[in-house]
This record gives structure tokens, sequence and C-alpha cells, in this order.
């Protein structure tokens, strides 16, 4: 609990720490669009997709995103907590436009795909670059506090879903989250590049 402390002294790791929390919104994310699939698109066919996606966007991103951390782990989280909020966003839109291909089941596979891919982003981002802010002294200490700090946070992210039951609107929860990981991106955006 003492470690705590270092939120109020350690600037650097209480930015961290406010974008990680921020960040949670990717993280939530991805049940509501299993959620916003189920209303739109019931069906065995579009389990099996999702589960097909999900497990295509850890074998495809993984590489791609490493590559990018090992040279700027802020850009990738930048890039994918924005092309998270635009993704929420535009599900959002078509969603409540009607639009036809939001009753398919390939839709949501696509769009889970993809929240998935951005969520896979976000967390290798956030872990490369505490391992990149932290010296080796530092690095448990802050890996104890944010978890800490973010546990808690993750509790309170459970709102979320009782704000789901009362909106009965999946679609309404995706572009909230969609929005707070597009103002995550901007939070970090000012953050420092702490790659070597």
């Amino acid at each position: 609990m003492r470690s705590l402390a270092l939120l109020k002294t350690d600037r650097v790791l209480r930015r961290y720490v406010i974008a990680r929390a921020l960040l949670l919104s990717a993280a939530l994310a991805p049940p509501f669009y299993v959620l916003l699939a189920q209303q739109r698109s019931a069906g065995v066919t579009g389990l099996g997709l999702l589960i097909i996606s999900s497990g295509l966007a850890a074998s495809l991103s993984a590489p791609v995103w490493g590559r990018m951390g090992d040279r700027s782990s802020r850009r990738v989280m930048i890039i994918a907590s924005a092309a998270a909020g635009v993704t929420g966003l535009v599900t959002w839109l078509l969603d409540s436009a009607g639009v036809p291909i939001m009753n398919s089941p390939w839709t949501y596979a696509l769009l889970f795909l993809l929240i998935a891919v951005f969520h896979g982003g976000v967390r290798l981002g956030r872990k490369i670059y505490l391992v990149d802010m932290a010296s080796q002294d530092t690095r448990s200490t802050y890996v104890a506090v944010s978890n800490t700090v973010i546990g808690v946070a993750m509790l309170a992210g459970g709102a979320v879903g009782v704000l789901a039951d009362l909106l009965r609107t999946s679609a309404v929860i995706i572009a909230l989250l969609g929005l707070v990981s597009l103002l995550a991106a901007i939070y970090i955006a000012r953050m420092p590049d702490v790659s070597s």
C-alpha cells in the first residue's frame, strides 16, 4: 500500500496508470461486440466465426505489433487505441443506420477480428512502455502499483455491464467505449516516448 504513494510523487508512473485506465475501454469492448452479434445475427455460425476471428487476430497481429513496439511502444498504443475507437464509432453508426450488412454474422466476425487485433496492440504497447519506462530497480514496484489500480478500475468497469442492461443496446456501449479509446489515444500522444 505504501507503494501507492508513488502515484502522488512519480509523474511518469501516474501518467502511465491514467493511460492504462483509459485503455481499459479496448479491453471491455469485445464482449459487447459479441452481444451485438447475438442481438443482430444469432446462430451457431456466428459464434464459430467469432472464435475463429479471435484466433486469427492473435496470430496475425502479434508479429506486426511486436515489430512496431520495438521502435515505439507509445506509437503502438496510440494507433491501436485510436483504431479501436474508430471501429467502435463506425459500428455504432452502421448499427444505428440499420445498414443490412449489420445482420450478417460475417460482419461481426470482421468487427471482432479488428477489435481483437487492436486490443492486442494496446496490451503489447502498454507492456513494452512499462518495461522501457521503468528502471531495473523500479520495474516491479511500477507493475505492482499499476496492476493494483487497474484491478480496482476493472471492478468499476463492471458498471459498464449494468449500463448495457439499462440501455438495452450494445451498440451504444461500443460507441461510448470507442470514444474513451479515442481519448486514450489523444492522452498517450502527449506522453513521452520512452523507447530507446
